[in-house]
């Protein structure tokens, strides 16, 4: 009898029901050395003594689980949904479709082994995620490995609890988004330099077949186009490995004073050769160093430090003795500045170019959206300051720029001094 029970529960683990099927083997198995007579099998199964059972076998099970009672509170987390989810589980559970599964589940209790649900849980805030979650409900008697069936008692209760698998699929569904992004954007912003190395082409071909003076022209042409294209693809191509690890905290540690001194390194090379003035100053701050990726930060900062260079030294309403200067600051952030109360650093971007006007300022990091009266005069494939606002969205952190129209742009950064 002992065997069949337990070919029983391993049919369990085979046709899906793995936390059923192993809990009841083990009791089983617990039951048969304790003997038959034993008298903890012959008091009515506990929650507290169920979960004692479940808990240890799912932190062995390679997969994100949370356990809810009977009342939807979670009683149980898995290991791996600590790790991969940390504090967002309670924004899982709270979300509709979470809920909802629980509600068509509740509906098929009649059947008291429903058949397990579904749901797509996407979260846009603070970064996009999607999660599938898989429920199963199963309703444990009380009595289910009683040895004398006969002496179970009216008044015990069922115990009902709801297993919750979580499987992040937003990789999966960003890689979906982004080829369609991709087919879209490149075809058409791949459309005009194209067009124009084809009409180069047929002229070269044709009337200036045999004119060296025009084929030098043209061919020079025909290079900046290429190269457009070419950092267009580069743009693109980094975007897209940007979003992939969006929702993905970074793991490592930003020395604030080494990232500011590394930025000034590399940006100087190009402030010179702009004849533009840098300025790196780092105030006494509080923390020294935030949770991120030091090579992401510095290619926000990078980002922003070019931007500056292209717009605020080849504007023709500035003045002739105009003397470009760019500052970046690092600080503590005050609070009450617009930035979220708990701690944080603010690191601050400003040039003494021409501005931006206040209508173009929300639009700024969209894909390829550039300022009209400057995307004729500065090459940019507008990319930059998408990336940029992806990037530190991963790091729990917030951007915006401000703008005054020949004051010239700041651009400021938030990262949190403790990430939770």
């Amino acid at each position: 009898m002992l065997s069949a029970a337990l070919l029983y529960a391993a049919g369990g683990v085979v046709t899906g029901s793995s936390i059923t099927g192993i809990v009841t083997a083990l009791m089983l198995r617990s039951r048969h050395r304790a003997g038959a007579k034993s008298d903890r099998f012959l008091r009515p199964m506990s929650q507290s003594r169920l979960l004692a059972v479940i808990e240890p076998i799912a932190a062995a099970l390679p997969v994100a689980m949370v356990v809810l009672d009977s009342e939807r509170r979670i009683v149980h987390t898995s290991p791996y949904a600590e790790a991969e989810f940390s504090g967002g589980l309670n924004a899982i559970e709270r979300h509709p479709a979470f809920q909802s599964s629980l509600d068509r589940l509740k509906e098929k209790d009649a059947a008291r082994n429903a058949a397990p649900e579904e749901a797509l849980i996407v979260q846009d805030v603070p970064v996009r995620r999607v999660v599938r979650a898989l429920f199963q409900r199963h309703v444990f008697s009380p009595y289910f490995l009683a040895v004398d069936q006969n002496r179970k008692k009216r008044f015990a209760r069922d115990i009902a609890l709801t297993f919750v698998v979580l499987h992040d699929v937003t990789k999966m569904e960003m890689a979906e988004r982004q080829h369609a992004d991709f087919v879209a954007y490149a075809s058409h912003e791949l459309r005009t330099p194209l067009a124009a190395l084809l009409g180069f082409i047929e002229t070269l071909q044709g009337p200036a077949a045999g004119d060296p003076d025009a084929q030098k022209e043209f061919l020079s042409i025909m290079a900046e186009q290429g190269q457009r294209m070419q950092r267009l693809l580069d743009g693109l191509l980094y975007l897209s490995k940007v979003q992939m690890l969006e929702h993905q905290r970074p793991r490592g540690q930003i020395v604030l004073e080494e990232l500011c001194r590394k930025l000034e390194r590399e940006a100087s090379v190009l402030c010179r050769r702009q004849k533009t003035k840098l300025h790196v100053v780092v105030s006494d701050l509080s923390v020294q160093s935030v949770a991120g990726d030091t090579d992401q930060m510095v290619q926000v900062l990078m980002n922003l430090v070019e931007n500056a260079l292209k717009y605020a030294t080849q504007d023709s309403d500035l003045p002739r003795d105009h003397k470009p200067e760019i500052t970046v600051t690092c600080r503590d952030a005050e609070p009450g500045k617009g930035w979220p109360g708990h701690p944080g650093v603010e690191i601050r971007v400003s040039d003494n170019g021409p501005g931006i006007a206040a209508r173009h300022l929300p639009r700024l990091t969209e894909r390829f959206y550039r300022v009209p009266r400057t995307s004729a005069v500065v090459q940019g494939s507008g990319l930059g300051l998408a990336i940029v606002q992806h990037i530190i969205a991963r790091h729990g952190g917030r951007f915006r720029i401000e703008s005054v129209v020949g004051q010239g742009t700041d651009c400021l950064i938030w990262l949190p001094a403790h990430v939770s």
